[in-house]
């Protein structure tokens, strides 16, 4: 049997730990097997792990047992859920959003903070007139306050270069 060891460092003991938060929209696309399954992985190697989401997703997931913390988001936008998000990224080490709509609320909510943000595109969002302009202005601002745009496919990855990613994978 082989084993695997993780190159990740752990702080001493006594030392804070990393704080990484992840913000969930409501899980659909795999987002939330793949948020459960990160969360794990860094409770494993020491981090603090904050997921921010609706309740539903918790439910759905169980976040909390993985060792995570979980912060409920009634709604993906408005004044209540934005306070929540940004109470649950003070200090933290970075902040990795899932999906469009929350990345566009971490993006706001970590304005005027040194965070790194990661927002991975699980999927594209199709829409018509009005709305795909909007959509594409909300793709623009996520993109260009993202450190690194994660694409589910490489079609993600050049949509999101072509909205101005500085590093899109």
């Amino acid at each position: 049997m082989s084993s695997t060891v993780s190159s990740t460092p752990v702080p001493p003991l006594g030392q804070p730990s990393l704080h990484a938060v992840q913000v969930l929209g409501g899980g659909s696309s795999g987002s939330g097997v793949h948020v459960r399954s990160l969360s794990a992985g860094l409770v494993a190697r020491g981090l603090r792990v904050t997921v921010c989401g609706p309740w539903s997703a918790e439910r759905g997931y169980g976040f909390t047992r993985t060792g995570a913390r979980f912060t409920g988001l009634d709604a993906l936008t408005g004044a209540g859920s934005m306070a929540s998000l940004r109470r649950a990224t003070l200090g933290a080490a970075l902040v990795h959003a899932h999906g469009l709509r929350s990345g566009l609320l971490a993006a706001v909510a970590l304005r005027g903070r040194n965070v790194p943000l990661i927002v991975t595109w699980h999927t594209r969002v199709d829409a018509e007139g009005a709305r795909a302009r909007l959509v594409g202005l909300m793709e623009r601002r996520v993109a260009r306050a993202a450190a690194i745009v994660l694409g589910a496919s490489s079609d993600l990855v050049e949509r999101a270069r072509a909205r101005g990613a500085r590093d899109a994978r």
